[in-house]
C-alpha cells in the first residue's frame, strides 16, 4: 500500500508541474500535455493498485512491500536525479543513465541493460533529434 501511495504521489506531483508548462492540443500538443498525460495515468495506476490490495483483504507481506517501496523510491530518486542533470549532461546521457538506473532497480543484469540503455538512448537520440528536429538539451557534451 506505501508504494501505492508513493505511486499516487508522484502521479500527482507530476501532473501538478506540467500544468506550469503550455498544454497545447491534441492535435498540437505543448511541452506539458505528456507530463500530465503521464502523471494523471500514474496517479490513476496507483489508485487501482492500492484498491486491488484493499479488496484483496489480505495485507501483503511486509518484506513485498518494502521491496516494493524501496523500488519506487528508487525510481523517483533516479528520476528527480535526470531531470536535475538534464541541463548539464544533455539529453542523450541523461537518458542512458536514467534507463540503466531502472533497469538495474529492476534487478536486470548488468550486460543487457547497458545495452538496452544504450540503444534506447541513441534511438531517441535518432528519432528525436535527428528525425524530427526536436531541439532537446545538449549538456556539455554537446548532443
Amino acid at each position: 500500500m506505501t508504494a501505492a501511495i508513493a505511486l499516487f504521489a508522484f502521479g500527482a506531483v507530476t501532473a501538478a508541474l506540467s500544468l506550469q508548462l503550455p498544454l497545447g492540443t491534441l492535435r498540437v500538443p505543448g511541452s506539458g500535455f505528456f507530463p500530465l498525460a503521464l502523471g494523471l495515468l500514474l496517479a490513476a495506476l496507483a489508485v487501482g493498485q492500492a484498491a486491488r490490495v484493499y479488496l484483496a483483504k489480505t495485507a501483503p507481506a511486509a518484506a513485498s512491500d518494502e521491496g516494493a517501496t524501496r523500488k519506487v523510491v528508487l525510481f523517483m530518486g533516479a528520476t528527480a536525479l535526470a531531470v536535475a542533470l538534464l541541463p548539464y549532461l544533455g539529453y542523450a546521457l541523461v537518458g542512458f543513465l536514467l534507463m540503466l538506473a531502472l533497469l538495474q532497480v529492476l534487478g536486470m543484469r548488468r550486460v543487457p541493460s547497458v545495452l538496452i540503455a544504450l540503444g534506447t538512448a541513441v534511438a531517441c537520440y535518432i528519432v528525436f533529434v535527428r528525425w524530427l528536429r526536436i531541439p532537446l538539451p545538449e549538456g556539455w557534451l554537446g548532443f
